[in-house]
């Protein structure tokens, strides 16, 4: 009796086993029918002032084959990523048939060169129109980074004194020329740009200029002070 118990037991088993089989085998022929989810909808989340969705469609079309399982997330990051006014993007597939892309627009905080702007973080792009009203900064190839940390500290430094940077320029030789709202420039040289800027300020107060006139140039290149030049108003 035990005997025949253990036979049925081995028989149902072996059942369990072709009947799982048989199922893989079927997934197998259908799996294409029915494991790959359509693809519906592509949306675009975040605050979009600069991009258009139709750009936006456009960096993403050569990348939506595959259903909701099988497009390839990482080259739909990349290809939004490589518009100029992208900074980040991140992609997430929403069930059951949705692609969410959340993009982080460029917040440009000054222009870099002729055709290019700079956002907080030094990192360069150029989109195919230049925003106005920013700081134009200029320097040799690799110096955004520290031109934007000494436009930074210079502006905080001037604006007490009522100078306004709106430009700085570090040349070929390392020498910085800071250019201001009034058209007037502030040459600091390639040296001792802090100590320099200090001198200016102690001594400001006792500087009046007459009610017409503008500074031209600033020179603080001197070892022990510097020459200040006016220009007058032309009414």
């Amino acid at each position: 009796m035990l005997r025949w118990r253990q036979l049925g037991r081995w028989l149902m088993g072996l059942v369990a086993l072709a009947t799982l089989a048989w199922g893989g085998m079927w997934a197998l022929d259908h799996g294409s029918e029915t494991a790959v989810l359509p693809l519906e909808t592509v949306r675009f989340d975040g605050d979009l002032e600069r991009l258009s969705e139709a750009e936006l469609r456009e960096a993403v079309s050569a990348h939506l084959q595959g259903g909701l399982l099988g497009v390839d997330v990482a080259a739909l990051r990349r290809g939004v990523e490589a518009l100029p006014w992208v900074d980040t993007a991140t992609v997430r597939r929403v069930w059951p048939d949705t692609v969410r892309i959340t993009i982080r627009e460029q917040q440009p905080v000054a222009r870099w060169g002729e055709v290019a702007l700079m956002n907080a973080k030094a990192r360069v792009f150029q989109p195919r129109t230049l925003p106005d009203g920013l700081p134009s900064l200029t320097g040799p190839p690799g110096s955004a980074a520290r031109v934007l940390e000494q436009y930074q500290a210079l502006r905080l430094a001037l604006t007490p004194l009522g100078l306004e940077p709106i430009g700085l320029d570090l040349d070929e030789r390392r020498a910085w020329t800071v250019e201001l709202a009034d058209g007037g420039l502030i040459r600091l040289g390639r040296e001792d740009t802090q100590s320099r800027i200090e001198r200016l300020i102690r001594a400001w107060p006792r500087i009046t200029p007459a009610q017409d006139q503008r500074i031209a140039v600033i020179d603080l290149r001197y070892p022990n002070g510097f020459s200040l030049r006016w220009t007058q108003d032309e009414d």
